[in-house]
């Protein structure tokens, strides 16, 4: 299984690694769920790091429900970003459809386009949906996108872990779900047995101490 820490520091970055992480997701300010981090930051980890790294697209904090300029910075964001050496970009967009969250996929698709032929994954946006399952298949046509992280619409991966399998019966074989939320190396391996995924997701995945 693919254990991924999430981090916002090289100092985190460099435990994580020691601490047992096979993958990075780089932020900045994870107190606010996770925005782009520097590109002082970005080169700082890559150049201290020999594991893939990936890294977060994110212009604000608040919702996913984002503006033409935002999408527009976001953009420039990972056309910048693109000259590191990192693994794939992280992102997601909602829009409102009659009280309804779902998927905003013209934001989402220009992203990819943007990021192509980085590999993509949709971070837990996707909670916040009206219909989770639903979203899905609508993700299957972009071919960058690998990953979805999800906690299966729940506070935790462990109350969650219903829709999550649900969501990889879906997605596969084109797209791989990584479980998320309030994953540590203390509950990680019970909630592997019962799930069986191949990725797992959190800040405190890996022994940080």
């Amino acid at each position: 299984m693919i254990i991924e820490s999430c981090v916002e520091t090289v100092e985190q970055a460099i435990r994580a690694a020691q601490g047992g992480a096979t993958q990075l997701e780089l932020c900045a300010d994870l107190d606010h769920d996770g925005l782009t981090p520097t590109d002082i930051c970005i080169q700082n980890v890559l150049s201290n790091i020999r594991i893939p790294v990936k890294v977060m697209i994110r212009c604000r904090d608040g919702n996913f429900i984002y503006s033409a300029e935002e999408i527009s910075a976001m953009t420039k964001d990972i056309h910048r970003i693109r000259q590191f050496p990192i693994a794939g970009f992280v992102f997601g967009a909602l829009h409102n459809v009659n009280g309804k969250l779902t998927l905003d996929m013209e934001a989402i698709r220009t992203l990819c386009e943007a990021a192509y032929p980085y590999p993509i994954t949709i971070h837990k946006a996707i909670d916040l949906c009206s219909d989770i399952l639903n979203e899905i298949p609508k993700l299957k046509d972009i071919n960058n996108i690998r990953y979805i992280l999800s906690s299966g619409g729940q506070a935790t991966a462990y109350l969650g872990q219903e829709m999550l399998a649900a969501m990889q019966s879906i997605a596969a074989p084109e797209i791989s779900i990584i479980a998320a939320g309030k994953i540590t190396h203390q509950n990680l391996y019970a909630l592997h047995n019962t799930l069986n995924l191949a990725y797992y997701h959190g800040r405190l995945i890996t022994d940080m101490s």
